[in-house]
């Protein structure tokens, strides 16, 4: 039996008092966005000061995949916020966050989708790299990637206010919870599934196929070190920590199959993918640690 949009139902539904579940994705939120600016402002920071690095596809695709994930985390932080302090959003308002926050998931599939294929081409073909992927191409893919997950999200974002057939507060503000409060057979569930479904099935198999064939090459002792084995290995753990909750707050998995407990592993399982990025594709790399020591030797010189 699905939901209905009725918040009665959705309360009958629930194992977790409302306010209880909101009080713990807040706090779980907020621990999050404060983990993952900590780590991210640094790499920002050093990224910005050295115009250099964004001659380099990783480094410009990092900068953005940081910069986005950062936004979600806040719009995220906002809503847990709202809801934890009011208790309850207009379903308006849930629409809009929701569609936020699914175009920086989106946003940050592609980038991250790119991020794959530049390493991949990096290792396999070095020295037609720079023609591959010369400077125009980096800058065109990039604003490709921010207009195309705007132009989807945003279309999304328009049908479904005029879909939406109801005006009270949910307590609640999940995608399962939202979408009975649109018409069943509405061209937004249609686009929206229609999307999910041929999006992110392609990104994640573009994804785990360049992360096969740098493993095969890794152990057939082209690539064989003890470093690349543990960054591949942080970088599938931290892609299978992203992948598993954005399929589950997607539109695909019926309203039955959720739970609240389901729920709250999920983001938190999400916010520890999203966390791991500035650790595995920034901190790691030899260039950015030789910038940061560099900026804490200048900033230890300029206070003495």
């Amino acid at each position: 039996m699905e939901f209905n949009c009725n918040v009665t139902t959705v309360e009958a539904r629930s194992q977790i008092n409302s306010t209880s579940y909101n009080l713990v994705k807040m706090v779980s939120m907020c621990v999050s966005c404060s983990l993952h600016t900590l780590l991210s402002v640094p790499l920002l920071v050093v990224i910005a000061r050295s115009p250099s690095l964004l001659r380099h596809a990783r480094f410009l695709l990092l900068t953005h995949i940081l910069l986005c994930d950062t936004l979600q985390q806040l719009i995220w932080t906002i809503k847990s916020v709202l809801l934890g302090s009011k208790e309850s959003i207009p379903v308006i308002q849930c629409l809009l966050f929701c569609s936020a926050i699914q175009a920086f998931s989106l946003v940050d599939l592609f980038l991250s989708t790119a991020l794959a294929l530049d390493r991949f081409v990096a290792v396999k073909w070095p020295l037609r790299y720079d023609f591959l992927l010369c400077p125009q191409r980096r800058r065109a893919i990039v604003a490709a990637i921010w207009t195309l997950s705007a132009a989807l999200c945003g279309g999304a974002s328009a049908i479904g206010l005029r879909t939406v057939h109801a005006s009270f507060a949910l307590r609640r503000c999940r995608p399962h919870i939202l979408a009975p409060c649109l018409s069943g057979t509405s061209t937004l569930m249609l686009y929206c599934m229609a999307g999910t479904a041929a999006v992110v099935p392609l990104c994640f198999v573009t994804i785990l196929g360049c992360f096969w064939l740098l493993c095969w090459d890794m152990y057939s002792g082209l690539l064989l070190s003890r470093r690349a084995c543990v960054t591949l290995s942080l970088q599938a753990t931290q892609m299978l920590l992203f992948s598993i909750p954005v399929v589950m707050d997607s539109y695909l998995i019926p309203g039955h199959l959720h739970s609240d407990f389901l729920d709250i592993a999920t983001t938190i399982t999400y916010n520890l993918g999203v966390s791991l990025i500035p650790l595995v594709y920034g901190y790691r790399s030899r260039e950015l640690q030789r910038r940061i020591r560099q900026a804490a030797h200048w900033s230890a010189d300029s206070n003495t």
